[in-house]
């Protein structure tokens, strides 16, 4: 009897945790991981905002004249509105990646819906931004991301291009290594802290670094940056001012 129970425990947890990430991660259903159009190249940020390290990529990101895409933790946002504001200010993108930075297979249904309607619901209530779209921490969801109609509110979205800069890494490195994957409609990920669990510390210093040369190889190979929002043919960035 006990075997039993422990064999239905564990082929329940396969469906509501494994299941979605085979669809999502492996067989890339159910998520989006490129964008329409030969020319777009989506470059996106996770994990912030990070008082250390987002103001001084804001400023290199408005010197290379390239409007981003930020999947924020809303519990950041709250502590840091300041930078939120100058996002919506010169015309970044502002998305969802959870309200804290929680692994979302190993979440209960009402922490994984809390991790995408009440990060939207921070998000308006505080910045008035209408959130649509939802990157799930480190990639990964189960079964009620897929099918609560209070997560499939917004769209799931992956990335193309994933280039391990969240270890300390040259940034000529990680150039080379976006160079390797660049295609049309990537989705970059990047990210601008190093206060999750497995980052090293410091490693968005390169990401930083690495950002006028990301310019010149996108710009080179024909491409252009273009928010989320503006390459799914949804109109201008919803995180931008009015």
């Amino acid at each position: 009897m006990i075997l039993y129970i422990i064999a239905v425990i564990v082929v329940l947890f396969v469906i509501y945790s494994w299941v979605p990430n085979l669809l999502v991660r492996v067989m890339h259903l159910a998520a989006v991981r490129k964008v329409p159009g030969r020319s777009s190249v989506v470059l996106t940020f996770d994990d912030g905002p990070d008082p250390k390290y987002t103001p001084r990529l804001l400023d290199a990101l408005q010197a290379a004249g390239i409007q981003a895409t930020f999947f924020v933790i809303a519990e950041k946002a709250q502590q840091n509105p300041d930078i939120i504001e100058r996002m919506q200010i010169e015309g970044h993108d502002i998305q969802i990646h959870g309200y804290r930075h929680f692994m979302v297979p190993f979440l209960l249904p009402g922490k994984t819906v809390q991790q995408v309607a009440g990060a939207s619901q921070v998000l308006k209530q505080r910045f008035a931004i209408n959130t649509t779209w939802y990157r799930p921490t480190w990639g990964l969801c189960n079964a009620v991301t897929l099918l609560s109609p209070r997560t499939r509110s917004h769209r799931l979205i992956t990335w193309s291009i994933m280039v391990g800069d969240w270890k300390r890494t040259p940034s000529e490195t990680l150039l080379r290594r976006i160079a390797d994957k660049l295609h049309p409609g990537a989705v970059i990920v990047l990210h601008d802290s190093d206060e999750t669990f497995g980052s090293d510390e410091s490693a968005p210093e390169s990401v930083i670094a690495l950002i006028p040369s990301l310019a010149t190889l996108v710009r080179e190979h024909g491409y252009e940056f273009v928010p989320l929002i503006k390459a799914a043919g949804l109109g201008d960035p919803i995180g931008a001012a009015k």
